[in-house]
């Protein structure tokens, strides 16, 4: 019988999470599973039909605009209503896969108890409401996975203290390898006289330390250049615009670019010689850093989350918005031609042994069976899975 994977999560958007959302549907249907994914509609949509997995509509599950006490009432309304869609879809499901912690309290709400529920957790869950929002979720959930330690580490406490709670287990991002390398590769390291590019590839949002480096760059050693390669969610045109008068204004045009969304990343990093991961907030197991490392380019992070995980001495990690020390770090490597070529082979075995994309996904999908075939109900109940044709159809599918 075909196994039967519905995800959940809680917004249209695309940025790391839902990338790895994508590569496990997609390797899901591959495999033979009969796989749809409940969310709302938006870019996410069209990529998820593009796997060969349905799409399901559900509304918005984050933190809207507008006062915050109007917006949380908006967004409970959204879980339960998501809540109706996915307990109408998981009644033929062999697991339910949720992708992000805001879309656990429709799992919650839906009261899937006939069938398995796996987090697949992005988030280093620090805060004190969001770590109690995933306890009172946690009770309907069988397992945890987490993407680094760095994201598991404050959760496996709160099942310890009460007893109850899920499995909490670790399997790390990935990225495709081998791939082509950067062209410091193959052209050999920059001569002395030739600038040196460094690189930040994420989305245009506060906590992804443009700013930072920004403040940095007056700093760095005359032949550096610095590329910001990532586009923006509506939520921050406004930071997106700001970052680019920022530039006019400091009298940066001659050293910073701006480039935008690109649907190759991956090829204009290759002309980098130095890769910066410059996040306030932690990281989970970032996937720029991965992208990095995979193509040979050392990589200077900022030392907190998953980052220094992912790097494991394959790097350089400095404190938090601190630009004198990402200065530094860079400034480095810049000069020593012989460190950028030790660091980028570090990250290339790093990678090459623990972050491989199809181990990832093989591993997240043996996760998945697995939690499929050992689940049972608690108090005693039946898992109950009626034929397809059985089971009543909510929310929009495509």
């Amino acid at each position: 019988m075909t196994s039967r994977l519905i995800a959940v999560t809680s917004t249209g958007q695309v940025s790391g999470a839902e990338r790895v959302l994508l590569r496990t549907l997609a390797a899901a249907v591959d495999a033979g599973w009969d796989a749809a994914c409940l969310c709302p509609p938006g870019p996410l949509a069209a990529q998820v039909r593009a796997t060969g997995a349905r799409h399901v509509a559900t509304p918005d599950l984050t933190l809207g605009s507008g006062p915050r006490l109007l917006a949380a009432l908006r967004m409970v309304l959204a879980w339960l209503r998501a809540a109706r869609v996915l307990r109408s879809e998981a009644s033929t499901a062999d697991v339910v896969l949720a992708n992000a912690l805001l879309s656990l309290p429709a799992v919650r709400l839906a009261g899937l108890a006939s069938v398995p529920a796996v987090w697949l957790a992005h988030d280093v869950v620090v805060a004190r409401d969001r770590l109690l929002l995933y306890r009172w979720c946690r009770r309907a959930l069988s397992l945890v996975v987490g993407v680094s330690e760095a994201v598991v580490a404050p959760l496996r406490p709160v099942s310890a203290r009460s007893g109850i709670g899920p499995v909490v287990d670790v399997v790390h991002n990935g990225v495709p390898y081998p791939v082509a390398p950067a062209h410091e590769w193959v052209e050999g390291p920059a001569p002395e006289r030739r600038e040196i590019v460094v690189g930040l590839n994420a989305l245009l949002t506060p906590w992804k330390g443009q700013e930072v480096l920004l403040d940095a760059v007056p700093l760095l050693d005359a032949r550096v250049r610095v590329e910001m390669l990532g586009g923006y969610l509506p939520k921050d045109d406004e930071y997106a615009a700001g970052l680019g008068r920022s530039i006019v204004e400091r009298g940066l045009s001659a050293r910073v670019r701006l480039l935008g969304h690109d649907e190759d990343p991956l090829a204009r990093m290759r002309t980098w010689s130095i890769a910066v991961s410059a996040s306030t907030d932690p990281e989970a197991c970032p996937l720029a850093v991965l992208e990095a490392m995979s193509l040979g380019l050392p990589v200077v992070a900022t030392d907190h989350g998953g980052s220094p995980e992912v790097l494991d001495g394959a790097g350089i990690v400095v404190a938090p918005r601190d630009a004198s020390a990402l200065a530094e770090a860079v400034n480095r490597l810049a000069g020593d031609p012989e460190l950028r070529a030790r660091n980028a082979l570090l990250g290339l075995d790093r990678v090459a042994r623990a972050h491989r994309l199809d181990h990832q996904t093989s591993a997240l999908l043996a996760v998945l069976a697995r939690s499929a075939g050992d689940y049972r109900p608690p108090f005693g109940g039946e898992r109950r899975r009626p034929e397809p044709a059985t089971a009543a159809a909510a929310g929009s599918s495509t």
